[in-house]
């Protein structure tokens, strides 16, 4: 019975996910790790550490399922983006990786925009630059570790060190390479002239490939540590969103993801490389050539509930979370909070930006601040929409992913806060979904990306809709919410 092997890299785990080419998931395994941060703002992770861990989920996925080694015809992967994996001329780790949720490069950014005009720089990745992203923390290396810099061979993504390690093809795709913010969107190719203009050596940015594109096949090496057969397919994968947007069947525009993980974002497909003109937003290549995906992106989500949890409120469970938040009215009684706990992307694209609670009186408790934390992380998202709606994009349907998707509480509060009926898939990890999708086609078991959707993403009977009585509420909420950063940015 052939089988396909879809692995998701993420922020606080990796997964892996084996599914029959009929769309039947017969084993899903998951094993978290953290972020490492040894000075305020930095955020790192062990590559290593990283791969044992991919590692141990495919064995497990392999022994849950009872599948033969052989019977998987087909690797996919998707990853975390923007993060920098620095490699040696013999493919091995300089440092750790320096992922997206890194504020060190401030600077950088400032001296990139010296040599390239902002709006030069702008109109040839159709993005702004941020803190995190690939560019700039290769930049902060070559200034702050001179000597660890002049070793480099390779500057790949965190999943592409992963399919290194599995088939030893130092390469990326199209969709991850957009978010290294070095990369010419429109035209889907590295930004040479940039990259030249900024004094770095070509041989630094790897080959870029198709996401459905065979990269190699499953070294001996890589057979061994993992259970898989020598030579299986591993193709390019990408990054998470783009995989994330497959798993919930967007690869036609008109359909919105809103995604609440470790992060969270809002995306969809547009069949030319739309972009906001004050760069808010981000543009990357989707999985199709002829498509691409316009995203306006948070960087709190589900870590700032997260952090309530760790840090303030000990002891419960985010189902404890989802009850208290139910005995609490829309608009917790007044009660906002700004989630940017470490800064924020869409739409300020502020390292400094400050988290909050605004409003705290007598009568609020520890429920009032849980649904408040939740309500803020949605009302980040919907400053996106609002852009999206700027921009005159069309949006049929807003589809739930991510953990937002199996909250009862999130799902009402996305369809009230947007306004929108709000769906959901029956797929429960969309990402490695995504990624088993991408080796299918690769692999000539789905015809494509299309006929793989059609075939696989099944919607979910209940449809969330709005309470107009809580859209009210919402809206003014909102009005609100929007003027905190604004009164408070110079004190952030």
């Amino acid at each position: 019975m052939a089988c396909l092997l879809g692995i998701d890299l993420g922020t606080s785990s990796v997964k892996a996910l084996l599914m029959e080419p009929e769309g039947k998931v017969l084993a899903v395994a998951q094993q978290e790790y953290d972020i490492l941060s040894s000075h305020a703002g930095y955020a790192e992770q062990d590559m290593e550490l990283l791969w044992e861990a991919t590692k141990s989920t495919i064995r497990r996925v392999l022994e849950a399922s009872k599948m033969p080694a052989d019977e998987v015809r087909g690797i996919g992967l998707s990853g975390q983006m923007h993060g920098l994996v620095l490699l040696d001329d013999r493919g091995g780790l300089l440092r750790n990786a320096i992922i997206w949720a890194d504020q060190r490069s401030k600077e950088q950014i400032e001296e990139i925009y010296k040599v390239i005009p902002q709006d030069e720089y702008r109109a040839a990745t159709l993005n702004s630059l941020c803190t995190g992203f690939y560019i700039c923390s290769l930049l902060w290396v070559r200034k702050h570790e001179p000597e660890l810099f002049q070793r480099i061979d390779r500057a790949v993504l965190p999943k592409d060190y992963i399919r290194y390690r599995l088939c030893g093809r130092l390469a990326t795709d199209e969709s991850d390479a957009s978010g290294t913010l070095i990369f010419n969107v429109a035209q889907r190719d590295w930004a040479w002239e940039l990259i030249d203009r900024l004094e770095l050596e070509r041989k630094i940015f790897p080959e870029c490939g198709l996401s459905c594109e065979i990269a190699g096949g499953i070294t001996t090496q890589a057979a061994r540590e993992t259970g898989l057969k020598t030579g299986t397919p591993v193709v390019y994968g990408g990054g998470d969103q783009p995989m994330q947007s497959v798993g919930n069947g967007i690869i036609v525009p008109g359909v919105l993801v809103s995604n609440i993980g470790t992060a969270s974002q809002i995306s969809c497909a547009v069949s030319r490389p739309v972009f906001d003109g004050r760069y808010r937003t981000n543009t990357f290549c989707h999985l199709r050539e002829d498509l691409w995906t316009i995203m306006g992106a948070s960087l709190s989500g589900g870590i700032a509930l997260r952090w309530l949890r760790d840090n303030v409120l000990e002891g419960f469970s985010y189902q404890d979370f989802d009850r208290f938040a139910c005995e609490i009215p829309p608009g917790s009684k007044g009660l906002l909070f700004l989630p940017y706990l470490g800064g924020e992307r869409t739409p300020h694209n502020d390292p400094n930006a400050k988290g909050m609670f605004f409003g705290l009186t007598f009568k609020h408790g520890y429920r009032h601040m849980i649904r408040s934390v939740m309500e803020g992380i949605v009302f980040s998202l919907r400053d996106s929409f609002e852009i999206f709606r700027s921009l005159q994009i069309g949006i049929d349907k807003i589809v739930a992913s991510g953990g937002g998707a199996r909250s009862s509480v999130w799902l009402q509060m996305q369809a009230d806060i947007f306004d929108r009926e709000i769906y959901t898939t029956q797929n429960k990890e969309q990402a490695c979904i995504g990624a088993a999708i991408a080796a299918g086609v690769g692999t000539g078991i789905y015809e494509s990306l299309e006929q793989a959707c059609a075939k696989l993403i099944r919607f979910n009977g209940r449809v969330w809709a709005p309470d107009p009585r809580h859209v009210e509420i919402y809206k003014e909420r909102f009005e609100v919410y929007r003027t905190l950063y604004k009164h408070n940015k110079d004190l952030f």
